[in-house]
């Protein structure tokens, strides 16, 4: 699988909007890997995971063709992961030559109840927003695989919002698998159990809170060194797999260059945008 991370930022971005702390002002002044935007990933050309604020400009810098996208699958319903009208653009009066394929859009109940609020908006039936779009909803739970082209993709219960159930997701291909851990904190006993069927390839892990221990609704290094240490335990994982850390704050106090330094001396890996790494 080519996993590229288009976007490795927590919600805010970095820099942030309304910032001047020295993350902010100083990746500002150095620029490349120490922007940051909202979290997305890209897998094979074809399966997207989130679809935040940042997809158009991500979709430029990146030379995306988002035509060849076949299937999005969302994390969550927050903001900076879930921006329902850049859907819109896939109507055919904003296109002038050619037709995207037709997109299966997979996420959690909110996901569905904010798509069906869009189609109010636009004051068509769900029925006739999916079709002008030419989009199929479904709705997913944790714990029930589904399959979309090439992947098999099983949903785990992210540690995030209680006023929703996030997901965090492994996908699988050809005998490889990867976790994408957006928006978490430590995993909960039957997600635990559940991982422990998989041996994953690499794991794409939130990081949001950096040098601040969290663990409840994000992570950051130190709990990442406790999740890491648990799915060796359980064999989840092994030495040889790549544990990445993304979803990056400027709350964590430190730029792109410290956290990669912190990162290799536990094991890890520090995502950057742009980052592409075959699985």
């Amino acid at each position: 699988m080519k996993v590229h991370l288009l976007g490795t930022g927590a919600a805010e971005g970095i820099p942030a909007f309304y910032c001047r702390c020295r993350v902010c002002r100083e990746a500002a002044e150095r620029g490349g890997v120490e922007l940051r935007t909202r979290s997305s990933v890209f897998i094979d050309g074809t399966l997207k995971f989130d679809n935040g604020p940042d997809t158009y400009a991500q979709k430029v810098r990146h030379r995306l063709d988002l035509t060849a996208m076949t299937a999005l699958v969302f994390t969550h319903a927050h903001e900076d992961h879930f921006t329902p009208t850049e859907l819109i653009w896939r109507a055919r009066n904003f296109i002038q030559a050619g037709v995207p394929k037709p997109l299966s859009v997979f996420g959690n109940a909110v996901v569905g109840e904010l798509l069906q609020s869009l189609c109010e908006r636009y004051k068509l039936d769900k029925g006739e927003f999916c079709d002008k779009l030419s989009l199929k909803f479904t709705q997913v739970e944790p714990f029930v695989p589904f399959a979309t082209g090439p992947h098999t993709i099983h949903p785990v219960r992210a540690t995030h919002d209680p006023n929703q159930v996030s997901h965090n997701y492994v996908v699988m291909r050809d005998g490889r698998a990867v976790l994408i851990g957006f928006d978490t904190g430590r995993y909960d006993e039957a997600t635990w159990e559940y991982l422990s069927n998989f041996r994953l390839d690499c794991a794409l892990m939130d990081c949001t809170t950096g040098q601040r221990p969290e663990g409840v609704y994000h992570m950051g290094l130190e709990d990442n060194l406790r999740v890491r240490e648990e799915m060796l335990k359980r064999g989840i994982i092994d030495v040889r797999t790549r544990y990445v850390l993304t979803h990056i704050s400027h709350g964590g106090g430190w730029l792109h260059t410290e956290l990669k330094e912190h990162a290799a001396q536990a094991g890890m890996i520090a995502a950057f945008d742009g980052m592409v790494i075959d699985v």
